[in-house]
C-alpha cells in the first residue's frame, strides 16, 4: 500500500479528536480481505460459533474469535496495517501497543449492543489522555440495516462515561467494504441491530497507549519463540520494545533477552491443536445454529 500523505494523517486525527471517530476508505486491499474471510470460515470449522459464550453484551448471533496471532499468518498483516500504523501515533503516542484482536461477525437478527466505551476497562476519571483506539474493519458493507456500529458523535469530549438508563442520540457507522474506522476509547458506541438476512463481517482490532496493560495477555498467549518469527513492527506493539522506560529486562529492550532465551527453540507450539479441541469446554454450551447455510450464527439461549 502507498504511504499516507501527512495531510491525510492530520485529517483523520483531527476528525477523531472532534467527533470521536474517522472513516478511512480503501484501507483493506481486496486480496487481504479475501484472505481474512477465508480464515474466518476456517475458524468456524475448527472453533464453531466463536471463542466466547453468547450473551446480551457480546451477542447471541455474533461470532467473536480471539487469540488470533496463534491462528493463520494473515492476522500478522492485520495487526500492522500500514495506514493504521501511520495514524495511531497521532492518537495514542509513538509507543502504542496492540491490545486485543477479535472478529465481530454479526448474524441476521442480532439485537443492538448497549452503548459503551472501550477504555472503560481502566476506570480512569474523565477527562483523560487517549488510552485506547479501536479500529473497526469492514469486510462487508457497514449499513444501518446490517448492524453497523452506532456512535454518539463528540461524546469523546464529554466528562463522563455513558450512564445506565440514559438515552443518547446515535448515528450508524456506514462505510463500504474495505474501510477501517478509528473509534477512540472515550467515544460512546455499540453494534447496531441487524434487521437483514445478511451477515455483517467485521474485525475489531484494538490498540492502547504503551503505558497501559493490554486487554488480551498477548505476551503470555503467544510463545516467545513464535513471536520471534513475527515482523519487528509487530513485535514492537506486542511489547518487545520499551515504552518510556517501562517493560525492560536488565534495563534494555526485552527483545534482546528474549532472543537469547528462545531463538533456537522449536517454533511449533504443540498446545495449539489442543487449544482447538478444548473449544466446547471454554464456551460451555454446545453450538446450535440459528442461521443454516454458509452464514452460521452464534448459539442462542
Amino acid at each position: 500500500m502507498r504511504e499516507l500523505a501527512e495531510q491525510e494523517i492530520t485529517q483523520y486525527a483531527t476528525a477523531v479528536k472532534e467527533n470521536g471517530f474517522a472513516i478511512m476508505e480503501g484501507a483493506i486491499e481486496e486480496g487481504l480481505c479475501k484472505d481474512i474471510l477465508a480464515e474466518l470460515e476456517r475458524l468456524e470449522a475448527v472453533r464453531p460459533g466463536g471463542d466466547i459464550p453468547p450473551g446480551p453484551f457480546t451477542g447471541f448471533v455474533t461470532r467473536r474469535w480471539f487469540d488470533l496471532l496463534n491462528d493463520g499468518d494473515v492476522w500478522q498483516q492485520v495487526a500492522i496495517n500500514r495506514w493504521v500504523m501511520q495514524v495511531l501515533p497521532h492518537l495514542l503516542g509513538e509507543e502504542f501497543l496492540l491490545s486485543t484482536m477479535g472478529s465481530a461477525v454479526i448474524g441476521p437478527g442480532e439485537e443492538a449492543q448497549d452503548l459503551h466505551v472501550d477504555d472503560g476497562v481502566y476506570q480512569f476519571p474523565r477527562p483523560h489522555p487517549n488510552l485506547v483506539c479501536n479500529t473497526m474493519w469492514a469486510l462487508s458493507d457497514f449499513t444501518e440495516e446490517t448492524g453497523g456500529t452506532r456512535l454518539v458523535r463528540g461524546s469523546n469530549n464529554w466528562d463522563h462515561d455513558p450512564q445506565p438508563g440514559e438515552t443518547y442520540e446515535s448515528i450508524p457507522l456506514e462505510m463500504p467494504a474495505g474501510s477501517i474506522a478509528f473509534v477512540i476509547g472515550t467515544c460512546y458506541h455499540g453494534a447496531g441491530t441487524n434487521t437483514t438476512d445478511e451477515t455483517r463481517w467485521a474485525l475489531t482490532i484494538n490498540y492502547c497507549n504503551g503505558s497501559m496493560r493490554q486487554q488480551e495477555n498477548l505476551m503470555l498467549g503467544v510463545r516467545p519463540d513464535r513471536m520471534l518469527t513475527f515482523p519487528a513492527e509487530l513485535q514492537d506493539i506486542l511489547g518487545f520494545k520499551l515504552c518510556k522506560g517501562a517493560g525492560h529486562i536488565f534495563a534494555s529492550d526485552p527483545r534482546v533477552e528474549l532472543a537469547r532465551r528462545y531463538a533456537k527453540w522449536d517454533k511449533q507450539d504443540p498446545y495449539l491443536q489442543q487449544r482447538n479441541e478444548l473449544h466446547r469446554e471454554r464456551i460451555g454450551n454446545p453450538i446450535v445454529s440459528r442461521d443454516p447455510g454458509v452464514d452460521r450464527g452464534r448459539a442462542n439461549r
